[in-house]
Formats: structure tokens, sequence, C-alpha cells
């Protein structure tokens, strides 16, 4: 992290967020509220300094809103309102499509999101709002894409994204090796995670990931090394905050 960029981080951290941002986040972002108290000042600096850090680009005759911004980043802090306030200094900018888009090489192919190692995260809004929106179903374009961004910290789209201590790097490449594998050859058939996650070590990185914050008692039950050692790398357990948020709001959780 530069000079400049530690200057605005103790500048922003200082300002509250704006009224019209939490109320988007009342209306447009539902794990918000599953969010704990306690953690929610992490959360809002993480959000902030996701939002003002980077530069928006509206592309296919798209215009970003603050919504946009707002949701988008919301996503990124989400995962990572527990890690350090830098996991996302090689990010620079986010490039936005009103819907899926294909690339001018590959007219075959719809594109929901994609990250590039040089830091620049491009989305299709429609799949960013159909993940938020739709919890449970393992598949969120969003988060799918941030944990590629966590991933390639190192320089590295790896799979492996810096853990918080040399010890943990054994049993992360263990577990992630064997669950891995597990997925390549079809022997994961309770269908927490999503095929895509077995093209290779990234993308299943990033297809765990959708699935810990989606399905997160389905991981646990069916994959728990994996399922813990996705506690310790996120610093967070998302069942834990499901079960708080659902005697609170009278709720179940089925996730």
């Amino acid at each position: 992290m530069g000079i400049l960029d530690s200057i605005n981080r103790w500048r922003w951290i200082s300002k509250p967020i704006p009224e019209s941002w939490k109320e988007i986040l009342a209306n447009w972002f539902p794990p918000y509220t599953n969010i704990p108290d306690d953690e929610l000042e992490r959360f809002h600096n993480h959000l902030k300094f996701f939002l003002w850090g980077r530069y928006w680009i509206g592309a296919g005759g798209l215009e970003v809103t603050e919504e946009m911004k707002v949701v988008i980043s919301a996503s990124a802090a989400r995962i990572a309102r527990n890690l350090d306030y830098n996991v996302y200094d090689r990010l620079t900018e986010i490039v936005i499509y009103p819907d899926s888009y294909k690339h001018p090489e590959n007219d075959d192919t719809e594109v929901l999101g994609e990250a590039h190692h040089w830091g620049t995260v491009v989305f299709s809004w429609d799949a960013v709002r159909h993940g938020v929106c739709v919890s449970n179903d393992g598949h969120d374009t969003a988060v799918h894409e941030f944990a590629h961004v966590l991933d390639v910290a190192d320089g590295w789209f790896d799979g492996t994204p810096q853990l918080h201590s040399r010890r943990d790097y054994h049993d992360w490449s263990r577990v992630m090796g064997e669950h891995f594998i597990q997925l390549q050859e079809h022997k994961m058939r309770h269908g927490v995670l999503r095929r895509y996650g077995a093209t290779n070590e990234a993308e299943f990185f990033a297809v765990a990931t959708e699935a810990f914050f989606e399905k997160p008692t389905k991981l646990k039950r069916h994959a728990p090394e994996l399922f813990e050692e996705f506690v310790r790398f996120y610093q967070l357990d998302p069942i834990e905050e499901r079960k708080k948020y659902a005697k609170r709001d009278g709720t179940s959780d089925n996730g």
C-alpha cells in the first residue's frame, strides 16, 4: 500500500457511511441483515475503502449508479470484513455491463463476470443482482469474482490466497487438494459445489467460497474439513451468523 493509499484510508475511516448507502443496503443487499453487530464497523470500513478507492466504469451503454457501487462494494466487504484492510489493494477498477456479455474473440460464450490479474474485475449487473437476491443456490457472481481477487493477492490464480500464517498452508493444501480431486472425479455427489469448480484450483476456491457463504450448513455437513479451512481463512462462521439472525428474526436456517 502506498503512502497516498494509507492517508486516504485513515481519512475515510473517520467518515460515517452516507445514509443513502444504509438505505440501499437495507433494500437491496439481504446479507447485510446477517452481519453481527460487532462486525458491522469493519464491514462499513471495508465498504468505504472499496467504493471510494476504485474506478467505476460502465460498459455496454450502462450508466453506473450509486446503488450498483454500494451493492458490489458490499459484496466485496461481506467476504473480507474480517481480513486485512489491504486485501483488495491490487484491484483498481470495476467494469459493469448491464447483463451478460461476450468476448470479441468468442461469440459463443456468455460471460457473467471475470477477474484479471492486472487489477480489473468485470461484472454483469443482472448477474450480480441475482446472486445477491437468491442467497441459497450456491451461485453468487460477485462473491465468486472477489474470491478470485483474494486468490491473486500473491500474484497467482492458484486457489491459494495469502493465508494468515505459514503453518496454515500445509492443511490448506491437503484439504483443498483432496476435495478438488473428489469434485473432478465426480465423488462429491451432494451437489453443494458447482461442477464449474472442477475446472482448476482457482475456480475450485471461488466456487467453494460461494458455497461457504450461500450453503454453509450443507457444506459443513458434507465437507466439514473444507468448511473449517474457510472459517479459518475468512475469520467468520456463516452458520453462527444465520443462527443469530434466525433468533432475532424468528426465521429458520435452510442453508
